[in-house]
This record gives structure tokens, C-alpha cells and sequence, in this order.
């Protein structure tokens, strides 16, 4: 059976054959990124979503490996959970950079204390990578994660849809607007669910901006915060 997972860890890769095999790896090792092999005809879509939605591999970065033809799908993907789409056939320096950012993202706490921010009741934490909404920890893909701090870091300021490009996808530049708003709307979603005071606000032609509902005061943000 050819693999359906590639699993990237501290170790070589591993290869799981069923999203079952990949939460049973994702137990006994340290795992950094999934991709997901996608097929003509089958985008995966239900694994994927399977995938973000189980607390073991909730939080690890998703990739999905799209055949030729399938890059209309890049939404359908998105909304199922996946963090990044590329097409295949690719240059593996592009699968490679984005190893990379993850695991950069992913660093181990350090000796230096940690930065944090804070908005009303969201609290993140950016060197352990966790965020709490309403004193309860969610989970965040890696696009989300930046977006959310870009807001954290300029809470009342309404954000174009360029300026979260430069945020979450920083290293790219044809990321279309409906991608930025399907993130949004996931990110919106998660505090909608989770947060009594902090929510999205959409500026009609203008972009987004974290606000707060009405009788709170503006936040402050935390060490670390610019």
C-alpha cells in the first residue's frame, strides 16, 4: 500500500499508510510536520480534516501534496484544515524552506522568558507556541498562529488583507485575498467558540480588526509585545 502520510520528526521521516497508523506514530514520537499525499480524483479531505480535528496531531502543520490539475481545490483544502498546499510536481526547496519556518516556529522555550501578549481574554505565548482563550488552551495551525499574533501585536487596528499577507505568508507573493478571509473566518470561528470578550471585527473594503465586545476596556499586551 503506498503511504498516505509522510510524518517529519527529529528523526528521519516516517511513513504511515492510514490516518490511524499516523496517530499511532504520532504517540510514540516527537513529531514536526505531516504531509499528506494527495491523489488525482481524491484530494483527501476527510483524513485531513481527521487529522486537525484529533488532539494528538491537532496542532502539528499539515501539508498537502496536490496533483497537477487540483489547484482550484486550494480552498476545499484549506477549509478541511490543511495549513499548505503545493502542487506537485514541486521543487524541494520549497518543502524544505517551509520544514524549516516550522521548525522555527516550533523552537524549544530557552532560558530567555518567554514573550507573550495579551487582549482581553486571548493569551499567547509565542515562544511555547500555545495560545489560551478564555483561560482554556486552543489549538492553532501555523497560518492562524501568525495571523492572530499580527493582530495581538496591533489590537484596534483595523488590517488589510496585504498587510496579513506579509504576516502569515511572508515568504510568498500571490496569496489571493480569499485565502486571507478563509483563515480569517477559521481564526474568527475559534474565538467566537472560545472567548467572551476578544472577537474579529470585518471592516467592510478595508480588512479585519480584534476587537473587543462592548463594556470591555482595551487591552494591554505583555512582556514581549510591540
Amino acid at each position: 500500500m503506498k503511504p498516505l502520510v509522510a510524518i517529519y520528526t527529529q528523526d528521519p521521516q516516517s511513513l504511515a499508510a492510514s490516518v490511524e497508523e499516523t496517530f499511532e506514530l504520532a504517540a510514540e514520537k516527537s513529531i514536526r510536520t505531516l504531509v499528506l499525499d494527495c491523489r488525482p480524483g481524491n484530494l483527501r479531505l476527510e483524513e485531513a480534516a481527521r487529522l486537525k480535528q484529533d488532539p494528538r496531531t491537532s496542532t502539528l502543520a499539515c501539508i498537502a501534496l496536490v496533483p497537477p490539475g487540483a489547484g482550484q481545490h486550494h480552498i476545499a483544502l484549506l477549509k478541511s484544515g490543511i495549513d499548505e498546499c503545493l502542487a506537485t510536481p514541486f521543487a524541494p526547496a520549497r518543502l524544505i524552506d517551509y520544514l524549516h519556518s516550522r521548525r522555527a516556529i516550533n523552537r524549544s522555550p530557552g532560558s530567555v522568558k518567554a514573550k507573550s501578549l495579551a487582549y482581553g481574554d486571548v493569551e499567547m505565548n509565542i515562544d511555547t507556541y500555545r495560545v489560551r482563550c478564555g483561560g482554556r488552551q486552543v489549538s492553532l495551525g501555523p497560518i492562524e498562529f501568525k495571523l492572530l499574533r499580527h493582530m495581538l501585536e496591533h489590537p484596534e487596528k483595523v488590517i488589510g488583507r496585504n498587510e496579513l499577507i506579509a504576516a502569515g505568508w511572508p515568504s510568498k507573493d500571490n496569496v489571493s485575498a480569499r485565502t486571507v478571509d478563509v483563515h480569517i473566518s477559521q481564526l474568527r470561528k475559534l474565538l467566537n467558540q472560545n472567548c467572551a470578550s476578544a472577537f474579529i471585527l470585518t471592516v467592510r473594503l478595508a480588512g479585519y480588526a480584534l476587537r473587543k465586545r462592548r463594556g470591555e476596556h482595551p487591552g494591554r499586551r505583555l512582556a514581549g509585545g510591540r
